[in-house]
């Protein structure tokens, strides 16, 4: 992505089926506090079409990044075929933009190079997140735009 704000690393991600089982075993191991969230974007799409979806996910501050954990709730989201074609583990990276218009560069420089957007979510003044593909790792790469999450429904660690 070459000209303009080219976001910085907010987070890796695995996906799981027992967030708080997850959590409660990597706060144990690595005293780290996880705050979890559930989300249920606006405008979503998996694969180009619109199909709502929803997730909890769990965010655990590393130095100068995170760790998330995601579970999904309801409907088909990339994080259900992940979990039903290669069970739990490393789904994701995610790069965070300073503005919305940095993130919709990018997003736009992406797909430009013709890379596949897998899925999208809207949420509100909050932000906004968009999922491609990366061939090169066969993983997906995050662009996301947050203005600040709410406080975490709960705590673990």
């Amino acid at each position: 992505m070459g000209v303009g704000d080219s976001g910085s690393l907010h987070h890796t991600c695995w996906v799981v089926n027992d967030l708080e089982s997850v959590a409660r075993s990597l706060a144990d191991s690595l005293s780290i506090q996880w705050g979890v969230w559930t989300i249920s974007p606006d405008d979503c799409t998996v694969h180009g079409e619109a199909a709502p979806y929803s997730f909890r996910l769990a965010v655990a501050q590393v130095g100068d990044s995170n760790f998330e954990l995601i579970e999904p709730l309801e409907g088909h989201s990339v994080y259900v075929e992940h979990l039903a074609t290669r069970g739990e583990g490393f789904h994701h990276t995610c790069l965070i933009y300073s503005t919305h218009e940095a993130m919709r560069a990018a997003r736009d420089e992406l797909a430009d190079q013709g890379r596949v957007m897998i899925q999208s979510g809207a949420l509100g003044d909050a932000g906004e997140f968009y999922y491609f593909h990366m061939p090169e790792n066969d993983s997906a790469l995050e662009l996301l735009y947050l203005t600040e999450l709410p406080p975490p429904e709960m705590t673990i660690g």
